[in-house]
């Protein structure tokens, strides 16, 4: 595997595009989960703070299990096109890198693949340390001889290994598929609300050898965070060719720099608007500054946040503690409004990603705690391509103007469908 990734890179010592988005080939699609939901009705009348009479839950914001299989059949749904991905003819290698994995109908995808002798090699999380726990990723190695599962994080002073990355024939010596998401290939590909990115680009560019540099860096060297820094570090030293300057990756724990380059981008802005799942650490100061500095900030969070606050008690996949810090926040006028999930099956808000003055976006893997840019596994990103940057910006008015809550708004008592 080395000598393949020494040959890419002396092969890139051409390439010298100051831009992505440039190069040849070049596509980049954001496809957003937006659910298609039921309608969930209350069993009785819920008023809310304010005192207004609620009837249901919002539309497609709230969504079951149930309601996946008409939200993935559309082909602008993230899990349409990873599907579409994995079994495409031209398909010959794949690697893939997630958290946890229970996405049955991808894994049927991989099998197929893994049938027609397809090389699929997993990365998974360290935990369960059981892992036929991890039955979808198991189950594939049956499907195939050339499919391996390796699990990483949780040792070695590694955190999660939380990266969210899917490539599509890494090794070609022409082109290349690239995802990165917010979302796990589990209810991230479909009701959870996520971000998913799907980029076809060369083998010659920074980005993708970077890539590569990250990839084999955890098979090989990934058992532990100095072995694998080390590793990336060196790989990083042979590739020949400049980053591209309107894209950038990050990773966490070899990148230093990540959380800087992000408040650099931040505290240069009037407006900010993000969205997040877990807020904590380093990221209550940086929003702390942004009000100090008089910048609109707008944020959506999952309701987990504002009912683990009222209720004074952990909710969904989010803490009372987080949400205390958030909620002193919201008093200095940190504007939020919120997403109303379903916590009985840990349906999420998901999405973790900022704009800047609508002209940048910073997004990835990572929650937005200091764990995930220090000791995790993560893929971060600063994104300056226009088209992309409007993608983000329209999916945001969406979020902000049709399918998130104000506070004022929420329901005065604790009540799901």
């Amino acid at each position: 595997m080395k000598s393949l990734v020494v040959f890419f890179l002396m092969l890139a010592a051409t390439a010298q595009a100051a831009k992505l988005s440039e190069m040849k080939p070049f596509n980049y699609e954001v496809l957003f989960t937006n659910p298609v939901c039921e309608t969930y009705k209350y069993d009785r009348a819920v008023i809310t703070t304010s005192g207004k009479t609620l009837s249901q839950k919002p539309q497609d914001v709230y969504c079951k299990p149930a309601d996946e299989a008409k939200s993935v059949v559309r082909k602008n749904s993230p899990q349409y096109r990873i599907v579409e991905w994995i079994s495409d003819k031209n398909t010959k290698e794949i690697f893939f890198a997630y958290l946890s994995f229970s996405s049955k109908n991808v894994s049927e995808a991989l099998c197929e693949a893994a049938k027609r002798d397809v090389k699929i090699t997993i990365i998974l999380d360290h935990n369960p340390k059981d892992h036929k726990d991890n039955r979808e990723a198991e189950s594939i190695k049956k499907c195939g001889a050339n499919v391996a599962v390796h699990y990483r994080g949780n040792e070695g002073g590694l955190g999660y290994a939380h990266n969210k990355i899917m490539m599509v024939n890494p090794n070609s010596s022409n082109d290349v598929k690239l995802i990165f998401s917010s979302g796990n290939m589990t209810g991230g590909t479909s009701i959870n609300h996520e971000n998913w990115n799907f980029i076809t680009t060369t083998t010659k560019s920074f980005f993708i050898q970077d890539h590569l540099c990250v990839f084999n860096g955890m098979v090989e060297a990934g058992q532990a965070a100095k072995t694998f820094k080390a590793y990336v570090k060196e790989c990083r030293t042979k590739i020949t060719v400049k980053p591209e300057d309107d894209i950038r990756a990050y990773f966490s724990p070899v990148d230093k720099d990540t959380f800087q380059n992000l408040e650099a981008l931040a505290m240069d802005s009037k407006l900010v608007q993000g969205m997040s799942h877990r807020f904590s650490g380093i990221f209550l100061g940086l929003i702390e500054k942004l009000k100090t500095a008089e910048k609109n900030v707008r944020f959506i969070f999952d309701d987990d946040i504002y009912w683990s606050a009222n209720l004074k008690k952990d909710v969904g996949r989010n803490t009372r503690f987080e949400a205390f810090a958030i909620m002193k926040l919201i008093t200095s006028g940190f504007d939020v409004r919120y997403l109303e999930t379903n916590q009985n099956v840990y349906q999420l808000q998901h999405s973790k990603f900022f704009i800047f003055d609508n002209k940048a976006v910073f997004a990835g893997a990572g929650n937005l705690t200091t764990s995930a840019f220090s000791k995790n596994y993560e893929n971060f990103y600063i994104i300056k391509i226009p088209s992309v940057v409007s993608a983000f910006s329209n999916q945001y008015a969406r979020y902000w103007d049709k399918m998130s809550t104000r506070a004022e708004d929420m329901s005065r008592d604790y009540v799901l469908p």
